[in-house]
Formats: C-alpha cells, sequence, structure tokens
C-alpha cells in the first residue's frame, strides 16, 4: 500500500479507493486540480497510480493514521517476501555434496548446515528479484535505504515460512548487501573473500584442516606454493593430487590447501619467496612510531621528486602535456616547502638545485637529511655534499624501498589534494582514481586547451602554489606552515655566507684529462668545453705547457657552469691542490659579416697559440741540445763515419760481388793494409 518512489513516500491509488477512503474518480479529480500530486501514473502491466503522501489532504491522512490505525513510515520498510521464496534445488544439491577438508560431504557431517545455507541461497534469489523489480521501476532510488528495507523485510518473514526455509543471514544492511554480493553476483569483499555458493559456507565450519594436515603435508604445500611461477590454489590442488600416489598424503580440498596456505603464520613464509621482500615488508614487516613531538624547525629535512600534476601548453598534435616535473625540499616539523626544483627531468642536477635553495631559504642546516633511492641521490659527488649539509652530529640517508617511512609521500598527497588539484589545469591524480574528484575532465581541459599556461607561465603558478600551502594551516597546530617552521629552537646550527656558497662545489669523484683542446665535461647529459685564461683573458701558455694531457680533479657549482669551473691536481698525500680556474672556452666565427676588429683580434691570438707554442718547445729543445752536445747534426756525422773508409765492411760487401769486383776490392784492400 505504501512505499517509496524517487526517495518520495507514495501511497498507492487503488489500496485508497479499495479502503473506502476516497473514491477513484475524487482522487482523479483532486490531482487533476493540483490538491493531490501524483507520484506516477498506472502504466504498464502490474503498475498501479502512485500519489505522495505528504499532499494529501489531512482529512484522508486522519483517516488512514487514526481510524485504520496505520503509520504509514513504518509500512513501507516492509517488502513482501513470501511470494518470491522458491525452492533452489540446486543449491540443495551443492551444499549436500560439498566436500569437507576430512573427506565427508557436508551433509554427512551436518544436514541442518545443509538447510541453512540452501535457505540463504533461497533468500538471496528472492533478494534478486526484488531488487530487479525495484530498481528497475525507480533506477534513482536510494541504495542504503533500500537495503535497509530489504534487511527488515527479510526478517520480518513470519515464523511459519522460517520453519520451511531456516535461513540465518546478518541482520546488518551492510553485511547482508556485502554478503549477497560475494554469493550471487561474485563481488568479494575483506569480509566475504569466497566468490559464488561457497561463500554462504562459514569460514571455519569443519576447519580442522590444522589436525588433518601434518607438519610434512604443510611443508609441500608451502614448497610448491612459495615458486617464484607463482601457482594457483587449483594448480597446487591439481599437482598435490596427481602426487598423492606416491607420497601417501592424504586427500585435500582446494579451501582447505587456500586456508591453510592463508594462515598468517603460513603466508609469512611463502610471500617473501613468492612475491619478494617487498610483499613481504608491506605486509609483516614491523615499523616503529617516531615521536613527533619532539621534533623542531629544521631538525629533519626530506626531499623527493614527483610529477607536476598540471597540464601545460606543448608544441606537439595535441598542443598540451604534463612534462614537468618537481623535486621538493620540505621541513618535515613544519611541512614548510624550503627549496625545489621545476624541470623536464629528475637527475642529481634537480637535486641540486632544490637542496641549494633550501639552504639559502634555511640559513642553517638540517639533523637528518632523507631521500629516495635513486642514483643521482647516491652518486658520490651527491653523498659528499649531503655530508656537508648536514649538521655537526647529524646524518643522511635514503629510505628503503618499499618502507613506509618517507614523510614527503604523504605531504605530496595532501598538496595535490589541497592545492595543485584546485587548479582548473591540474590532471588531477589519475584518470582512474576511485573518487570522481581526483579525476581529471579532459573533454574541460580540450575546450579551453588554448589558455593553458605556457611552461615559464606553469612555473609562476608553481610559485604561487607554493606560497599558498606554506602559508595553509598546519594540520597539527593552530598556526601556518611558515610560523610554526619560524618557531624559534635552541638546536638552531646556522650557516655562515661563506659555508653557503662554498659547500656547494661538487667534484667529480673522477680526474679528467686536460687535453690540447682544453677540459670537457658532461654534467645532466649537457657538454661543456673549458679553457685556462690568463690574467688578460688570453690562452694561458704556461698552464698549457705544465698540464695538457694531465688528468685533474675538476671542481663545479652547478648554477655556474656556463662561467667557470675549477682544477685541482692530487699531491704525494692524495690532498687537493688548486691548480686553476677554467673558463668557457671561447668559441669564434669565421663568417667575416659577423666579426668585429676586436672578436678578430681574439681569434688571430687563439689560432697563433699552436705556432707559439711549437716555436716555444723547438726554441726550448735546441737550447738543451746545445747545452748538452747532443745534437742532430753530432748523430748525422757519427752515423756517417760509421761507413767511410770501413776496409772491413768493403771485404764483406767483396763476397757478393762478380770475379772483376772481387780482384779490384783485394787490390784495393791490400793497398789499404799496406798503407795501414
Amino acid at each position: 500500500m505504501f512505499e517509496y518512489y524517487n526517495n518520495t513516500l507514495c501511497v498507492k491509488g487503488n489500496w485508497l479507493s479499495s479502503e473506502g477512503i476516497i473514491s477513484a474518480n475524487s482522487l482523479k479529480v483532486l490531482a487533476h486540480r493540483g490538491q493531490i500530486k501524483k507520484a506516477r501514473a498506472a502504466r504498464g502491466l502490474g503498475n498501479c497510480a502512485l500519489y505522495i503522501y505528504a499532499s494529501l489532504p489531512e482529512r484522508f491522512k486522519n483517516i488512514i493514521e487514526h481510524d485504520l490505525g496505520i503509520n504509514p513510515y513504518e509500512q513501507k520498510s516492509t517488502i513482501n517476501f513470501s511470494e518470491y521464496l522458491k525452492p533452489y534445488e540446486s543449491a540443495l544439491a551443492y551444499f549436500s555434496n560439498y566436500e569437507l577438508e576430512d573427506g565427508r560431504y557436508l551433509s554427512e557431517a551436518n544436514s541442518e548446515a545443509v538447510e541453512e545455507y540452501a535457505a540463504n541461497a533461497v533468500v538471496f534469489n528472492a533478494i534478486e528479484i526484488v531488487l530487479g523489480k525495484v530498481v528497475s521501476a525507480n533506477p534513482k532510488i536510494n541504495k542504503a535505504e533500500l537495503w535497509q528495507r530489504i534487511t527488515d523485510s527479510v526478517h520480518s518473514i513470519s515464523k511459519d515460512i522460517r520453519i520451511r526455509y531456516p535461513f540465518n543471514l546478518p541482520e546488518n544492511p551492510t553485511a547482508l548487501r556485502a554478503k549477497y554480493e560475494a554469493c550471487i553476483l561474485n563481488k568479494t569483499s575483506k569480509r566475504y573473500p569466497r566468490p559464488g555458493l561457497e561463500g554462504l559456507i562459514h569460514n571455519n565450519y569443519c576447519n580442522n584442516h590444522s589436525t588433518k594436515i601434518t607438519e610434512e603435508v604443510g611443508e609441500w604445500l608451502i614448497a610448491y606454493y612459495s615458486l617464484p611461477n607463482k601457482p594457483s590454489i587449483p594448480e597446487l590442488a591439481q599437482v598435490y593430487e596427481f602426487s598423492r600416489s606416491k607420497t601417501g598424503f592424504p586427500r585435500l580440498s582446494e579451501s582447505g590447501i587456500q586456508n591453510f596456505l592463508m594462515k598468517p603464520e603460513n603466508e609469512r613464509i611463502w610471500i617473501i619467496a613468492r612475491d619478494g621482500k617487498d610483499a613481504y615488508v608491506n605486509k609483516f614487516g614491523h615499523s616503529i612510531k617516531r615521536n613527533r613531538e619532539t621534533m623542531f624547525a629544521n631538525s629533519w629535512w626530506a626531499i623527493d621528486g614527483t610529477k607536476l600534476d598540471a597540464i601545460h601548453y606543448w608544441d606537439s598534435a595535441n598542443k598540451m602535456a604534463a612534462q614537468m616535473n618537481i623535486n621538493v625540499l620540505i621541513d618535515v616539523y613544519s611541512e614548510k616547502i624550503l627549496g625545489w626544483s621545476f624541470s623536464e627531468t629528475e637527475n642529481h642536477v634537480d637535486h641540486f638545485n632544490a637542496l641549494r635553495m633550501a639552504v639559502n631559504t634555511a640559513g642553517a642546516k638540517p639533523y637528518l637529511f632523507t631521500y629516495d633511492a635513486q642514483s643521482g641521490h647516491r652518486s658520490a659527488k651527491m653523498q659528499e655534499l649531503y655530508s656537508k649539509v648536514v649538521a655537526k652530529g647529524g646524518t643522511h640517508y635514503h629510505h628503503k624501498v618499499g618502507r613506509k617511512s618517507n614523510p614527503i609521500e604523504q605531504v605530496f598527497n595532501r598538496l595535490q589534494q589541497q592545492v595543485i588539484g584546485k587548479r582548473w589545469f591540474s590532471d588531477k591524480q589519475s584518470i582512474k582514481s576511485k573518487q570522481k574528484r581526483s579525476q581529471v575532465n579532459i573533454d574541460f581541459i580540450k575546450e579551453y586547451k588554448s589558455a593553458l599556461p605556457t611552461k615559464d607561465e606553469l612555473y609562476k603558478h608553481w610559485i604561487i602554489m607554493v606560497n599558498e600551502w606554506n602559508s595553509a594551516k598546519h594540520p597539527k597546530k593552530d598556526l601556518s606552515r611558515n610560523e610554526v617552521y619560524n618557531m624559534k629552537t635552541e638546536y638552531r646550527q646556522e650557516l655562515d655566507a661563506f659555508e653557503q656558497i662554498s659547500m656547494f662545489w661538487l667534484n667529480e669523484t673522477k680526474p679528467k684529462r686536460y687535453y690540447a683542446h682544453g677540459m670537457k665535461l658532461t654534467v645532466a647529459g649537457q657538454d661543456y668545453d673549458f679553457e685556462v685564461y690568463d690574467k688578460n683573458n688570453e690562452v694561458d701558455l704556461e698552464f698549457r705547457r705544465k698540464y695538457v694531457n694531465t688528468s685533474l680533479i675538476v671542481s663545479y657549482d652547478p648554477e655556474y657552469l656556463e662561467e667557470y669551473i675549477a682544477l685541482y691536481e692530487l699531491n704525494e698525500k692524495g690532498q687537493k691542490v688548486f691548480v686553476a680556474y677554467a673558463q668557457k672556452k671561447r668559441q669564434h666565427t669565421q663568417i667575416p659579416v659577423l666579426m668585429n676588429e676586436s672578436t678578430e683580434e681574439k681569434l688571430r691570438k687563439d689560432i697563433a697559440v699552436r705556432d707559439l707554442e711549437m716555436i716555444r718547445d723547438f726554441e726550448t729543445y735546441q737550447r738543451i741540445a746545445e747545452r748538452t752536445g747532443i745534437t742532430r747534426e753530432k748523430l748525422i756525422d757519427e752515423q756517417n763515419a760509421m761507413i767511410a773508409n770501413n776496409w772491413e765492411l768493403d771485404a764483406k760487401l767483396t763476397a757478393y760481388s762478380t770475379k772483376e769486383d772481387q780482384m779490384k776490392t783485394r787490390k784495393s784492400v791490400f793497398a789499404q793494409m799496406n798503407k795501414n
């Protein structure tokens, strides 16, 4: 007689007339005049007209509520399920023949349980029919209220019917819905993990696998399930059954095997071999709880990189992209962003720029500095820098992969939701995010892509977002993040101006050769060429004389790579000794129209370096040869003298000549001997 339609309590028109409350004609007249509101017309087979109960005149409500003694707000919650309860023979057969871990059938172990589970299936079938009717008639119906009505109706079924169908179902609508979805829709949950009719069987019913599965059998199951090819439970059960003829193991069902393997004390054994350390740590890894009440500003800095969730203009077919990355360094205590980098890359230069900004902002050193395990952080030059950045008595280290110890990840999540995600050009967190508010409206973005910010404009937006975050209220204190950071502490270790500059010089880990063309250096995939010039800004010939083709230690500040680097050599004790500063190598043009008198003069001087060095080095050689007497002319004279007037050499040559030549040679030799 009463039901909700479009979340509104309604009364059936045919019931009003059948009870004599109002005739059908009067009801139509009042509805036509607008004195009674009609919610649904009587269209379609089985449908009757519905009228909004609140719109009935008071005289009709008095008849219903006082004369008839009906409370419509109680009547509406009841659905007559008795007409939908029908025997479910296939479910009865399923439960009767369900095999337990000990090899018996459920009907042999407990016939009452079979009747209960079959009755539960009957009720779920009835619920499925009722849901289909209600939702098809009113697709917008409130599902929570509907399930409350269904739960109340199920547990209002008369005792006579319950004798025939002895069901036992949850009285909580949320639990009833979850169990229904698992068993009928195969939509499992943590509470009801088994789909289909099996989900109606109690988890602990006849669950004596702990006594049936011996230690030997259990170890066999764990060992096989731990294999890295990740066999499924059905596959494991099949292999187990096939091997029983050899092993003599008892028969086990799939559910028995699964229940055994999913026991926590067994799962923690196979998960580390099957799924790896990260999976083990995520589920069973012990963690500590940090006392953050004892922290203070600059006690802990953390840095991490991520994609900036913002769409910007991009010179591509779509004219838009989300290519920018941010490296963000925060003070963990206050959550204030102290430094960042903004680029299309994420390498050690980005880490360097974020850290340098943080140091300049803070003017102090942290006692703890943490970062991820990316190779850019773990390089020798960055590790050396991090050791210089932390305060005396402090330390730095990278977070273990898979551990939940990186505080900046939580900050990133809130930064995205509270600040970045509020921008109209944000691509939110993911198009597949479960929360609608975290999904990007790509149609809207495409419609207004001509208004998307450029990379330079996006950088300005990012600065505003940082200021907005830092000025916002701290989640646990009644102050802004800026105010929390500025709270005084006795542990602050100040930085002087010289330290701020000197600590950011990075040293290459291996010496590099200074070639004839200068020093080549590659940083973050970009090549740089440097050369040492003297005080007159000309090629330093004296430096080249001593250090060309010598390996030197290169030290540089990434911020000034376009200008100069420092070169050091190692002494006998392995200590760095400064040699010279090298400037960015000059580039010349040979196009006359692009040259002026000054550039042309520098070009001539740089070209002349080769000849000047060659002349200088040759003159040096000549002076050395003259002082030592070891000259090229002397070498020529000595070697020519070796063949002049050499009668022994002449005699040897005679052996290889003709008779006439031999006679002549003998006479000559004899003559030579007589002279001697």
